[in-house]
């Protein structure tokens, strides 16, 4: 546990503080530099010392106020006060150990720096003024001035279970490792969370920022705000409506009204009140009230929306349960091989596969509903549901791989859609059909051959040339 040495009030006196914790490299930088700066500023006369007992101390406004604190107690000051420190005094070979208190809500400087760090943590009360708060070690508390008019804060701490609850203006927090309490339920802040905090925003004030490097947090917050998951993930984090959230593995997401933005994450679980976009998830299990936009992601996910629109990615394993009785499930595939499963989705699927290059497999599962599956280059095998009137689609100069239907003849309606091909193709086509057991193939002009499972005869009346 480091130890470092303060300017104390006067030239050639010293305080001792001490740092701790995953950051206690940055903590001592900044205490240094504190330090420098009241050395320099002591001895050019422009930083008056002094040291405080118990009690309240008001300052001078002719030269700017430095408050020195090495005893237990609270302290209130007002005045002219631009720094506190609090700590031990030198020469006793023991960490400092005091808790204080510290109210500085009536100080009238425009910037008060406030660094130290004893064992037994301090309490703070900031004011108007903005300001730095270092608190290097203990579990300490930052109270921010909860009036309108509240000062700008950067806030430090060390491996303490530390609380902060940030005032009006606008604060940077870091309240370094351990189990810390964050409330920005007020102004406008930014918190770099290194332990396993929570962070409380509730319906607060929007555009909030929380960079997780932790894990294991709760985060709530408020509308158009940003969240990102930068730790080993395990976090539960819910944002209003219009925010974005940067997913890390296994964390639980809820987007609360609105439309709201997740980018990346694996193995996350995802509700949304509203409308979402949801880019590049991996292994997701995603439920949404309105409208989905899904973009990429690999693995299996399972994606339960009343609309979705899904732009598929190598390796997606999609189960898609589209709960809407009147809107559509659109997929669009990508290169690379991919499923999508709708078979509970109960109105009909439009899904689109791969135009681009000339391999790739995708695997297409209709629902209840009745349901338009386009196929692309490569393979696939298509599978219309339980609904009737399904469409099965080939393009020409798109096709040319080998398809698979596998219950053409399942349900009432079904079609098969050519398009840009010509009547004259279907026909060779009939014409010259196999039979293979229950199954008949046929081979379109491009060498697009089709396969029907458990269909031994077709009939022009079973396409469509478009």
């Amino acid at each position: 546990m480091p130890i470092i040495t303060v300017q104390g009030a006067s030239s050639g006196s010293h305080v001792v503080v001490t740092v701790d914790g995953a950051g206690s490299g940055t903590l001592a930088g900044l205490v240094s530099s504190f330090s420098n700066t009241l050395a320099s500023g002591i001895a050019g006369g422009s930083i008056s010392g002094q040291n405080l007992t118990p009690g309240s101390t008001e300052f001078a406004s002719n030269a700017s106020g430095y408050g020195v604190i090495t005893a237990a107690g609270s302290y209130q000051v007002s005045g002219d006060v631009g720094a506190i420190v609090f700590g031990g005094l030198p020469g006793t070979n023991q960490i400092p150990s005091a808790h204080v208190q510290i109210d500085a809500s009536k100080g009238t400087a425009s910037f008060v720096s406030v660094e130290g760090g004893t064992t037994q943590g301090v309490q703070f009360q900031a004011g108007s003024s903005n300001g730095v708060f270092v608190a290097g070690t203990g579990n300490n508390s930052f109270l921010g001035d909860q009036l309108a008019g509240g000062g700008n804060w950067s806030i430090y701490a060390g491996s303490g279970n530390d609380t902060v609850i940030a005032g009006t203006g606008n604060s940077t927090i870091n309240a370094g490792t351990g189990n810390n309490y964050i409330s920005i339920s007020q102004g406008t802040n930014v918190v770099d969370s290194y332990g396993q905090d929570t962070i409380f925003g509730g319906d607060c004030n929007p555009d909030q920022t929380v960079n997780l490097y932790g894990g294991s947090s709760f985060v709530t917050v408020g509308k158009d705000s940003q969240v990102s998951d930068l730790s080993g993930g395990n976090n539960a984090i819910t944002v209003g409506g219009g925010s974005t959230v940067r997913g890390g593995a296994n964390d639980s997401i809820n987007l609360n009204g609105g439309s709201s933005t997740i980018l990346g994450g694996s193995s996350d679980t995802i509700s949304a009140s509203g409308d979402a976009l949801i880019a590049n998830s991996d292994i997701a299990n995603v439920s949404v009230s309105g409208s989905l936009t899904f973009i990429g992601g690999t693995g299996q996910s399972t994606i339960t929306a009343a609309s979705s629109t899904i732009f598929g990615a190598s390796g997606l394993d999609a189960i898609v349960n589209g709960t809407s009785n009147s809107a559509e499930t659109l997929f669009v595939a990508n290169a690379g091989n991919e499923t999508l499963d709708g078979s509970n989705s109960v109105y009909g699927i439009h899904a689109f596969g791969n135009v681009v290059g000339t391999s790739g497999t995708q695997t297409f599962i209709g629902g209840t509903g009745s349901d338009t599956l386009v196929a692309g280059v490569g393979d696939a095998t298509m599978t219309g549901g339980s609904g009737d009137k399904n469409y099965f689609a080939f393009r020409d100069g798109i096709a040319g791989g080998d398809y698979t239907i596998t219950d053409f003849g399942s349900a009432a309606g079904n079609v098969v859609g050519l398009l840009n091909y010509t009547q004259s193709d279907l026909t060779n086509a009939l014409n010259n059909a196999t039979t293979s057991g229950n199954n008949t193939t046929i081979k379109l002009s491009d060498n697009t051959t089709i396969t029907f499972d458990n269909v031994t005869s077709l009939n022009s009346n079973d396409f469509q040339i478009w």
